[in-house]
């Protein structure tokens, strides 16, 4: 680790960062001096809660990450980085791409760090629970769709054709017009019009 980003937050104004903090520190202090930072940032928010992305801190990180300027992020738990499990997988997953290793110092088990052995093994696991539910979601709205489809719900954008329309395509295709000419006269598209033909 050559430059490391640490995170801190709270939910809100009553909770404090600095038993994060103390927690960092402690685990900073008790790394050999071959594998302490060279640099260490600072980014945190307090009083918005980790369910949602739109932390100014937390954003900050990231394109912190993503410009390339830190090899690992740093927090104390897993849950103040992001309470959405599966939204911080996906995070994860982006920053190893980055070339972007991640610590939480009070859960090992979950260290992503460059020197962890199993990190390869841990990342291939995230990745496989991160594609479960993408083919999950991809299920549930697939049933929904055929659901509404057996309700006799129309999907789709409401049809901007007007019953006018229908009347004005019946009687200029009883005049002999082609499907194009009506399309043409009425200024709408050639499918909207055979698909009323259909219909009628």
């Amino acid at each position: 680790m050559k430059h490391i980003a640490i995170y801190y937050r709270v939910s809100t104004e009553r909770q404090d960062l600095q038993s994060q903090k103390q927690a960092v520190e402690t685990w900073l202090n008790l790394l050999e001096d071959s594998k302490k930072p060279r640099k260490i940032s600072v980014f945190q928010d307090e009083g918005i809660s980790g369910s949602t992305d739109k932390r100014p801190g937390y954003q900050d990180l990231l394109k912190f990450a993503q410009s390339g300027k830190i090899d690992t992020i740093v927090v104390y738990r897993l849950d103040r980085f992001s309470r959405n499990a599966s939204d911080a997988i996906k995070t994860l997953l982006s920053l190893d791409e980055l070339g972007v290793g991640f610590i939480s110092v009070t859960q090992p088990v979950l260290n992503l760090g460059h020197e962890n052995p199993f990190r390869r093994t841990m990342l291939a696991a995230f990745a496989e629970i991160a594609e479960i539910e993408r083919q999950t979601i991809v299920t549930r709205v697939k049933a929904g769709l055929e659901a509404a489809k057996k309700r006799g719900v129309k999907l789709g954008p409401p049809s901007k054709l007007t019953e006018e329309h229908k009347e004005q395509v019946r009687s200029l295709r009883a005049q002999g017009l082609s499907l194009r000419a009506i399309a043409k006269d009425l200024g709408i598209s050639y499918g909207a019009v055979h698909k009323m033909v259909q219909q009628l």
